[in-house]
């Protein structure tokens, strides 16, 4: 099976990763690239491998990206140079006659964003699938996160790399594994309230945007290692996987804008959202957040 280095593997995504991989597949070796002393144990008892070291240093990263079959990355979606350090790593196994590296990487729905700064659903607004090509091919750099996302999606293109992009909507639910982390997407929210010393929405506050379970967003970081995935290892892919609900409810949110979006090609790797109540997971992740 293959071995994997994960980044991130602390954060509120990446430590449900880590602790799901191990728990489907015992045998695979994972990796995980830690910044900070204190979290070493607690990332070794998970039976996960531990390389110390920065995200900010391109040689570590590029050394151990070579040595590892697939990279996670779940620590930050606007990364530039961790990004071009990952390809590069990549580009030299594929051409030194290696197997052919696996890139996924975190970015969210954020990409998809209207820009509507009026808090009101537009009802003719453009709605996102990641199985139509041409909407890959619209991703361009004045969207949020698109710097990274098109220099991924240009590297798969060209054929060296496989590039998977899981992009999540706003993701909520407890943390698994030894780090409580809370959801940035309630973060977000809390922070915004208490800045304006009230729940506060804008305009009308119709404006969509999505929520997902985080144990079915990480079940998707699964799906692209596990046996289907394992199929498509000596091919050339390049995708956009978008996760989030089949039927999004209307939020009544603190952001102006709309992320319209179907995920489609998830269900090609057997991947379905659960309904998510948004309610149900505040107190939760409110009691993380405010500690």
């Amino acid at each position: 099976m293959s071995s994997v280095l994960l980044l991130g593997g602390t954060g509120y995504i990446g430590c449900s990763v880590l602790v799901s991989l191990r728990a489907k597949y015992p045998a695979l070796a994972i990796t995980a690239l830690v910044r900070n002393p204190a979290h070493v144990h607690a990332i070794r008892a998970t039976g996960a491998s531990v390389v110390e070291g920065s995200l900010n240093d391109a040689q570590l990263v590029e050394e151990q990206v070579y040595a590892h079959d697939v990279v996670i990355n779940a620590a930050d979606s606007e990364d530039v140079k961790l990004t071009e350090a990952i390809l590069r790593a990549a580009r030299r196994r594929s051409d030194e006659g290696k197997k052919k590296s696996v890139f996924i990487h975190t970015s969210g729905v954020g990409l998809f964003m209207d820009g509507s700064r009026e808090g009101k659903f537009d009802e003719g607004g453009k709605v996102w699938n990641d199985a139509k090509e041409d909407d890959i091919k619209s991703i361009s750099s004045p969207m949020m996160h698109a710097e990274v996302d098109i220099a991924i999606l240009q590297a798969g293109e060209e054929g060296y790399v496989n590039t998977y992009i899981i992009c999540p909507a706003g993701v909520v639910g407890p943390p698994r594994g030894p780090f409580q982390v809370g959801s940035f997407f309630t973060r977000n929210i809390v922070q915004f309230c208490i800045a304006m010393k009230q729940p506060t929405y804008v305009g009308e506050g119709t404006n969509e945007v999505d929520i997902v379970d985080l144990d079915d967003t990480v079940d998707l970081y699964s799906a692209h290692i596990g046996p289907r995935a394992q199929d498509r290892e000596a091919t050339h892919e390049r995708s956009i996987v978008i996760a989030d609900l089949e039927n999004p409810p209307i939020m009544l949110f603190v952001v102006a804008a709309s992320a319209r979006v179907v995920a489609d090609r998830p269900k090609d790797l057997g991947w379905k959202a659960r309904p998510v109540n948004l309610e149900d997971y505040v107190k939760a992740d409110l009691d993380i957040i405010l500690q």
